[in-house]
């Protein structure tokens, strides 16, 4: 469910971006841009990336208007920068790296649950910073359920452990080469020595074989699966959570809508299914995207 103040935030940026229309067509638009104009929807590289895309197009196929998509345009921020270029639409990206992108050095807004439950935090606070300080003529649809961050994780048979209180934090950590080693720093908890290791599936392993007590893991990792992830009931780590980064004036309130209803219907679970499924080699993007769309048909 949409916390009452995020779906607030959500209808403000849409009014902002209907304001801001000087076109002489119909005043529910987001923009001058009318059901019959092209919407192309990108995403960068990786698998993730280019899931999410397919599953965009897809919701907005569902209100009508021819929709194209251009996968794979390049790594990293690429296919943001491809929105803010306007050469596409649509491209999925992530909270908290808008943030580092638009305010770098800058400490991000604090971040506030609004469901306890597992899976289902929502971030308010920094849904609405981000989306004030986007560049003109740039909006947001809403955050998904699917967060794409680095994490702590634990032995599923080990005792429940939290950022709260550093409870079942003691122990050595294991983490992927190229991954950042200040945990202390990055979680506020004093844990045992640290050790990087060649992969994520090297950091799940040390834990599973006993030889480190945490991971450090991406929470998309395949590797991540096999272990339970450290509780963060008061938000200590920035949310990185998919969202959609559009161009105000490529969609109507219609096609929107459809993008919203995305948002309450990916999870981290299912983003991770899906790109274990992808990076193996089994499926292509359409095809997990597809698989998807049917099991979770958006009203």
């Amino acid at each position: 469910m949409r916390s009452p103040k995020l779906r607030a935030a959500a209808l403000a940026v849409a009014a902002v971006a209907v304001a801001s229309c000087t076109d002489g067509g119909d005043a529910a638009d987001l923009g001058p841009r009318g059901t019959e104009g092209t919407v192309t929807v990108g995403s960068s590289d990786d698998a993730a990336s280019r899931i999410e895309a397919v599953i965009y197009a897809n919701a907005l196929r569902m209100a009508g208007g021819p929709v194209e998509t251009r996968l794979g345009l390049g790594p990293g921020d690429a296919a943001v920068v491809a929105v803010e270029r306007g050469d596409i639409t649509v491209a999925p990206a992530l909270t908290g790296a808008l943030w580092e992108r638009y305010r770098p050095g800058v400490t991000p807004p604090s971040s506030t649950k609004t469901d306890g439950a597992e899976g289902k935090d929502q971030w308010d606070e920094q849904f609405v910073a981000v989306s004030g300080v986007l560049p003109e003529g740039l909006g947001l649809g809403d955050p998904t359920l699917a967060l794409d961050q680095s994490m702590l994780f634990v032995a599923k048979a080990a005792p429940p452990a939290s950022l709260q209180g550093c409870e079942g934090l003691a122990g050595p950590v294991a983490v992927p080469a190229g991954s950042p080693t200040d945990v202390a720093e990055r979680y506020g908890c004093t844990t045992g020595p640290v050790t990087v290791v060649v992969d994520d599936a090297s950091a799940a392993r040390a834990v599973s074989d006993g030889r480190a007590a945490i991971a450090q893991l991406r929470t998309l990792s395949p590797a991540a699966q096999e272990l339970s992830q450290v509780a963060d009931p008061d938000g200590v780590v920035p949310s990185r959570a998919v969202v959609p980064l559009m161009r105000r004036d490529g969609l109507t309130v219609a096609q929107s809508k459809r993008l919203s209803a995305v948002a309450g219907a990916l999870t981290t679970v299912d983003l991770a299914a899906m790109v274990a499924s992808v990076e193996a080699g089994e499926k292509s993007p359409e095809e997990v995207a597809a698989d998807w769309s049917a099991e979770n048909p958006l009203n």
